[in-house]
């Protein structure tokens, strides 16, 4: 019985293709009718003096001719104010416009069927709307069309991207029943844009923005991309802030910029690392620590079957690499060989040790990810402006009939928490005068795990590989 009496929204008809100035005619009429009956009583009676008269005075007019533009324009523009006040403001009028955004959409694209009429004197044609429905909260946008094997079927089919652009909005998800696909679409999401005091780490998550948090030990390592100004780099500060609060965090700065600035805190002591040598021992540490943990898991009391780090009280580690492929690019072949193995076993072994890597680069090419890495990082984000071909880089070809819009606004871009579905994102919002430096030094520690007692072998790492369900080594 509930699907039976299932609500879809608003049926689009042809009346809704000029629905936005219609509605402005209305609140208009009232004050029309009035400006009527003024003149019926104030100028009326002075016209017909003036006729019987023989003699005009326009001066005598002029005062009663002024109280009527008055009463007819001054509403006027408060109404048309108040209309585009509601459409900033995402309110009813917003709302009326988008649905006259469909109804244009149909008529312009020829998706209605025409109707004849006719009458003893004429013939009349008028045009009927398929069954197109709308239905919006404040934060998406349903829309339902009829997917009946009819006329424009194929053409409703892949119409995704169409709206995206029309409604500057992001497609999140698709229903589909019997004669019918819903459509929705996320909207007004800089309304979830959350300050930075907000952005912290409990329970093996990072809020980053309402609705949006990287469950770190669900969707392991993070892809960070976008160009100079994008807010990359506070983006990056921000998540070490959170992150560092919850466990180990290294930082590898090949560029030797913001991030290695960290390296004067007491905090960072040892933890901020630049030029090759110093990155690749890095990078060989968190694989050490990767296998130590599993060894050191398995051979606690409370070890079970299939739990993972966060089972243990074991505090995750991080690593971040910023510019990651300006560093890789400047590498010998004998060095790319030796950093990207260890890249790639962190990558597809370390989640259940909780060891993740944050890789940051302005554009993720291929070239610069071997053996299939970037496809293992799950959480993805830009920021800033990227050309297309950079965001079907960083979230995969599969994504070319996204519609992704860039906008001048430092911190924006796109994000893809696991789901495979892209949409617009805003980095944590970092206040003009934020010294993160002083904020850091607030922070007495970091949480660590000791390890530096467990020597495993080879054998004991295969060994704790095999109960975690990992692939062996090689070596």
């Amino acid at each position: 019985m509930k699907n039976f009496f299932d609500y879809r929204g608003i049926r689009i008809r042809p009346f809704h293709l000029n629905i936005y100035r219609t509605y402005l005619l209305v609140f208009w009429f009232p004050f029309v009718l009035s400006a009527l009956g003024y003149s019926y009583l104030f100028i009326y009676p002075i016209l017909l003096e003036m006729k019987q008269a023989n003699k005009y005075d326009l001066l005598a007019l002029w005062l009663p001719s002024g109280g009527l533009f008055l009463l007819l324009i001054i509403p006027l523009l408060l109404l048309v104010m108040m209309r585009r006040s509601s459409f900033i403001r995402g309110g009813y009028f917003y709302r009326v416009y988008q649905r006259q955004m469909l109804a244009r959409l149909l008529e312009s694209n020829g998706l209605y069927e025409k109707k004849k009429r006719k009458s003893k004197e004429q013939t009349r044609e008028r045009i009927i709307f398929p069954k197109v429905y709308y239905r919006s909260t404040k934060e998406i946008l349903y829309l339902t069309l009829p997917t009946d094997g009819m006329k424009w079927h194929d053409r409703f089919q892949k119409i995704a991207k169409t709206f995206e652009e029309m409604y500057i909005s992001d497609f999140i998800s698709e229903k589909k029943e019997m004669g019918f696909t819903t459509y929705s679409l996320m909207i007004d999401v800089i309304s979830k844009r959350i300050s930075i005091e907000d952005c912290i780490a409990t329970d093996g998550k990072i809020k980053l923005m309402e609705g949006v948090s990287w469950d770190y030990a669900e969707v392991p390592h993070m892809l960070v991309t976008g160009g100079t100004g994008g807010g990359k780099t506070y983006f990056l500060l921000t998540l070490i802030q959170a992150l560092v609060k919850v466990g180990t965090v290294d930082i590898c700065d090949p560029k030797e910029a913001d991030l290695k600035d960290l390296q004067d805190l007491r905090l960072f002591k040892g933890h901020v690392f630049y030029g090759t040598k110093w990155i690749a021992k890095c990078l060989k540490n968190a694989v050490a620590e990767m296998n130590q943990r599993y060894v050191y898991m398995k051979a606690l009391p409370t070890y079970k079957t299939g739990k993972n780090f966060a089972y243990y009280g074991i505090p995750p580690y991080f690593v971040i690499v910023d510019e990651w492929a300006a560093f890789y690019s400047t590498l010998n072949y004998k060095e790319q060989e030796e950093i990207l193995g260890y890249v790639k076993e962190l990558v597809l072994k370390a989640r259940q040790a909780g060891v993740f890597l944050i890789l940051a680069t302005q554009r993720p090419d291929a070239e610069y990810f071997g053996g299939g890495i970037r496809d293992n990082i799950l959480f993805r984000v830009s920021l800033g402006k990227l050309q297309e071909q950079g965001y079907h880089m960083t979230f995969g070809n599969e994504q070319k009939n996204k519609a992704f819009i860039n906008k001048s606004i430092k911190g924006r871009g796109y994000v893809d928490d696991g789901s495979a579905i892209p949409r617009e994102f805003y980095a944590p919002l970092v206040p003009k005068r934020y010294d993160f430096i002083e904020e850091l030094k607030k922070i007495s520690s970091m949480k660590l795990l000791d390890t530096k007692e467990v020597y495993p072998t080879v054998d004991e790492i295969n060994e704790a590989y095999e109960e975690f369900g990992i692939e062996k080594n090689d070596e």
